[in-house]
């Protein structure tokens, strides 16, 4: 939808306003950034069904008060959460490829896939990222609803009948 200035929408003493044009690339991107919206979803954390998270899973690792001391030089002071994907887990920890990590005040900090080894020791827990299929959809309805509700508001299907900037009534 491509919003351009200087023709009315049809309502009104025929002032200059905007004017709303639907083709088929403006239609592709507003798909787009639904898709976009949609595909963002919602996530949940849940605890992990095996001991051993499987490489590519994303994670959030809660480490203890005393692993994150050991691992102040590695991750920063004072960190709680260490959430990436998992690179591979044993017996002895769990290699991240780190995406952000939390601290203790809930202060967040984006990281750009560094790899770092949390031993076993230093977890207090794990839990997976999982999609949310509930929550997407409630958020895939909201976004519908809001989306149709503007297009009532522009005048519906009329917005895409006239030639001239006015709405028209089928006959010229």
């Amino acid at each position: 939808m491509v919003i351009e200035p200087g023709l009315n929408l049809g309502w009104g003493s025929g002032q200059p306003g905007l004017h709303i044009r639907v083709g088929k690339a403006p239609v592709k991107y507003i798909l787009g950034t639904v898709s976009v919206l949609l595909l963002a979803g919602c996530y949940t954390y849940r605890p992990l069904p095996t001991a051993d998270p499987d490489p590519g899973d994303r994670v959030s690792a809660q480490l203890t008060t005393e692993g994150s001391r050991d691992l102040t030089t590695q991750v920063g002071p004072e960190v709680l959460h260490v959430e990436g994907d998992v690179l591979n887990a044993d017996s002895a920890g769990l290699n991240l490829e780190v995406h952000e990590i939390e601290s203790y005040r809930g202060i967040r900090s984006s990281w750009h896939g560094e790899h770092v080894l949390l031993p076993r020791q230093a977890l207090a827990g794990i839990q997976e990222r999982k999609l949310s299929v509930g929550g997407t959809a409630v958020l895939g309805g909201v976004l519908a609803a809001g989306l149709y509700a503007v297009y009532q508001l522009l005048g519906g299907s009329s917005m895409f009948e006239g030639g001239n900037g006015q709405a028209g009534s089928g006959a010229r």
